[in-house]
């Protein structure tokens, strides 16, 4: 149980940093960035780490692949990239490091909206 709440604190401290970064980013907060990650917040103390990052990644828009469907859940996908450095020391790299390293297969749709943010 004590793994289950770190992790929960861990997903509010991100939360937190997402709509901070939205914000710098796009001057305002969307309905997206309110409910960024929400699930995990009532997953976790109910399934545990594993079952709710697995259930999360597979049906959130925000998420490589499903997000290069639309434009707005790149930018989701961009804040997410951008903010995890804040709040997650295992994430130290901004959006357009983690796209190089991680997504470049997908540099052609996320690299116009990373500079349309200034990025």
């Amino acid at each position: 149980m004590a793994k289950r709440l770190s992790k929960l604190k861990y997903t509010l401290r991100h939360r937190c940093a997402f709509r901070k970064t939205e914000k710098h980013l796009l001057g305002k907060n969307t309905l997206s960035g309110w409910l960024h990650d929400i699930d995990k917040v009532f997953l976790y103390p109910i399934l545990g780490a594993r079952l709710t990052s697995a259930f999360h990644r597979k049906l959130s828009a925000h998420h490589v692949p499903r997000c290069m469907k639309k434009e707005k859940w790149i930018v989701q996908a961009i804040i997410d990239w951008e903010c995890a450095r804040c709040t997650k020391p295992d994430k130290p790299l901004n959006a357009r490091k983690t796209l190089l390293k991680y997504y470049s297969s997908y540099f052609e749709e996320v690299n116009p909206v990373l500079l349309k943010m200034g990025l």
